[in-house]
């Protein structure tokens, strides 16, 4: 390997490449909400189609994710990324193109494959690129591209909209998957990845251009090489069945459920649809979907900047969100129970609540979950575990994906929102008595310490 860039050069590279990988998982998943007001005027479709056009993609990522975590520990996140951009701009192409409705549910379930590997890839490689103190902020900043992307796809249809054409609004993905592919060629793999395939010298190249330091990186580089050798020499590596390694796999499946139930992607996917019920055009819920979105990056944009998710921990943040998301969806629900369908006060209310909730979301839940997933489970089988939590995740997504349209055909949107309200307020006790405070604590030292079953509440320090 090289001699190391400067800091700053090394650092930008890398995070760039993780946060593309990130925007192409908003703009691929987000898309279809808008796309799927049109397609019909193309191609035929019944509820139970609509569904699987929109579920397809969950279904791939459930593939992807699964796939891609033991994929990662056995041949790095680089080359796991790699592969997510190659998919992404198959995906795209192929749906864009299709000429039936089964093809295009191929390969809106090609799509998903890309995305599953995103979702368990991306925070994995800004988590292990990062310094300890940092490592909140610049996990976060997966989500925050993901709402970036989410965000460009709501710009796109918005803009596409007035020409019906969501076979652009599909193929568009395709570009910034191909810029992906190419950046990632020359990309490194995470230090503690090269240290765990055998290549510890490259590692130490490359936290010194991270760091900046040399003498930090010899520090790092000595603490994750010891932890290395002493899960090689107790063979932790392969003990996916350890019971400090399954308390912390429920762990991680619980909050990637949680993540799900309390609604999000009946936002992402259906909440244009649910505004044209209210009595709005087609156009007009685009661009609220738009401008909403153009808040959410800035939201994240400000809870990346400030630190929020390292100054006050995890927790607190998580908690924080499950109030403000059950409030906005509970008061959007007792609204669609209590108003005419078509009323300017109901639509207005909708408006507020989606806002309020999907901003909070963008906050708190959007990225601490990807930031704690990436965070507690050990170096030996870190890609794996992430792959088990993260199918739980997208498997939650699948069933709110799929059920929506039909909950909301059978008892009304209102009761779907309270209902998913009420999952917030179930969840609060949960993570406020199970889920530690990882903050400024290094990977290693919370391996060691969840190993020994230690309970912590509170950074070190």
């Amino acid at each position: 390997m090289a001699a190391p860039a400067s800091k700053s050069r090394v650092t930008r590279r890398v995070y760039a490449l993780g946060s593309l990988a990130a925007i192409l998982f908003g703009y691929d998943n987000g898309i279809i909400s808008a796309a799927i007001l049109f397609i019909p005027h193309e191609l035929p479709l019944t509820p139970l189609l609509k569904g699987a056009v929109v579920s397809s993609t969950v279904v791939g990522a459930m593939v992807g994710a699964l796939v891609s975590g033991p994929a990662a520990d056995r041949f790095g996140r680089q080359r796991a990324l790699l592969a997510a951009g190659v998919v992404f701009a198959i995906g795209a192409l192929g749906a864009g193109v299709a000429p039936t409705v089964a093809v295009l549910v191929l390969f809106r379930f090609v799509i998903g494959l890309g995305i599953g590997i995103a979702s368990v890839v991306v925070p994995l490689y800004l988590a292990e690129m990062a310094p300890a103190g940092e490592r909140g902020s610049v996990t976060s900043l997966n989500q925050y591209m993901i709402i970036v992307g989410t965000a460009l796809a709501a710009a796109t249809g918005y803009g596409l909209a007035f020409v019906a054409s969501w076979r652009w609004m599909i193929l568009i993905g395709a570009f910034p998957a191909v810029v992906l592919v190419l950046g990632l060629l020359a990309a490194p793999d995470t230090p503690r990845s090269l240290v765990r395939r055998g290549r510890p010298e490259q590692g130490r190249a490359l936290l010194a251009g991270l760091r900046g330091n040399p003498a930090a990186a010899d520090r790092e580089l000595a603490e994750i090489t010891e932890l290395e050798r002493q899960q090689r020499d107790a063979r932790l590596g392969a003990r996916m069945s350890a019971p400090w390694v399954r308390r912390l796999l429920l762990l991680g499946a619980m909050l990637a459920v949680f993540q799900q139930i309390t609604g999000i992607n009946t936002i992402v996917y259906y909440a244009p649809g649910v505004l044209t019920t209210f009595g709005v055009s087609e156009v007009t819920a685009l661009l609220f979907t738009f401008l909403n979105g153009l808040l959410n990056i800035l939201t994240i944009a400000v809870v990346v900047r400030a630190g929020v998710v390292d100054r006050w921990g995890r927790k607190p943040v998580l908690l924080a969100g499950l109030v403000g998301m059950s409030a906005s969806l509970f008061a959007v629900g007792a609204a669609a129970l209590v108003l005419p369908a078509e009323s300017p006060v109901l639509f207005g209310i909708a408006v507020a609540a989606f806002v309020v909730f999907t901003n909070t979301f963008s906050a708190t839940w959007g990225p601490v979950l990807w930031v704690v997933l990436a965070e507690i489970f050990p170096l030996a089988i870190r890609g794996a575990a992430m792959a088990v939590a993260t199918l739980f995740n997208w498997l939650t997504d699948f069933f709110v994906s799929l059920t929506f349209p039909t909950f909301t055909a059978l008892v009304g949107a209102g009761v779907v929102f309270i209902a998913y309200a009420a999952a917030g307020v179930i969840v609060f006790p949960i993570v406020w008595w199970y889920v530690p405070e990882t903050k400024q604590r290094s990977l290693e030292s919370l391996e060691r310490a969840f190993r020994k079953g230690t309970r912590f509440r509170r950074p070190e320090g």
